[in-house]
């Protein structure tokens, strides 16, 4: 790893790209952030991510017409919190999905970190309670599979903290996968182990699958399919209020983090 610059921490590495009007292409759209906030060393940050679309346009003169694609931008607002790494988005899926948002933030920000030796680790926050009740509704279970990443700094606690740990200063390694399988539907497991993975990967340290028996069938459930939502009321489509109103917005947002954050 090299030093960092200008005062840098870690964690900046993911913010910086993202208020400093980096762009991406992911399926040849365009993407980039605008922030709200004026106060740059604010640790909530309010903002917006950019999509391009190209709008045809045909424009009638005297003799003909011309005709020429002009780059229009849909929007998806969001919440940043710098200390806890935690970024929260409105939900609009015929914008992007929450699977393209994911990958558009690496995209734009891992190249940044890979420059300091760093790499961008991102995941979903995920309800809690989805993975119990997903087993306790189930009639057998057939899969239990985790993909973690090594170290999580900012989520889970408990048995998997300490045995990821562990692997990393003997492997020196990013990121384990763990599979366990029973073709009868009949895997057996310690709760209060199974808990500390789970709690792990639901805090933004990894994912899950669950291989169950439902309704006589074979059913397969992802974590990245329950993640957290909180609703509120709140007009994402006007800039300039958000600005009039931006000292109270930011204290309420930083209240929807910690409920979204729900680890502590």
């Amino acid at each position: 790893m090299f030093p960092l610059e200008n005062g840098l921490e870690p964690q900046d590495l993911f913010v910086y790209p993202i208020i400093s009007k980096e762009e991406s292409v992911y399926y040849n759209r365009s993407y980039t952030a605008r922030i709200i906030n004026e106060n740059n060393n604010d640790n909530i940050i309010l903002g917006y991510l950019l999509k391009s679309t190209d709008t045809h346009v045909i424009q009638l003169d005297q003799e003909l017409f011309n005709e020429e694609d002009i780059q229009n931008w849909e929007k998806l607002f969001f919440i940043l919190d710098r200390k806890k790494q935690i970024i929260a988005f409105e939900h609009n899926s015929a914008v992007a999905s929450p699977e393209n948002v994911k990958n558009v933030l690496h995209n734009l920000t891992n190249n940044y970190a890979n420059t300091y030796g760093y790499d961008i680790k991102l995941d979903f926050l995920v309800d809690k309670f989805a993975f119990w009740e997903i087993i306790e509704e189930s009639n057998g279970l057939y899969q239990i599979a985790f993909d973690l990443n090594a170290p999580n700094l900012f989520g889970g606690t408990k048995k998997a903290n300490e045995w990821l740990r562990i692997l990393k200063e003997k492997h020196n390694m990013s990121e384990v996968k763990v599979d366990f399988r029973n073709d009868s539907a009949d895997l057996r497991y310690d709760g209060e182990e199974l808990e500390s993975y789970r709690d792990y990967a639901d805090s933004g340290g990894g994912n899950w699958t669950l291989g169950v028996i439902k309704d006589g069938r074979k059913k397969q459930f992802k974590s990245a399919n329950h993640l957290r939502r909180k609703e509120t009321e709140f007009n994402a489509d006007n800039p300039k209020s958000i600005k009039e109103n931006l000292r109270n917005l930011i204290d309420r947002f930083s209240e929807l983090i910690n409920l979204l954050n729900d680890n502590e």
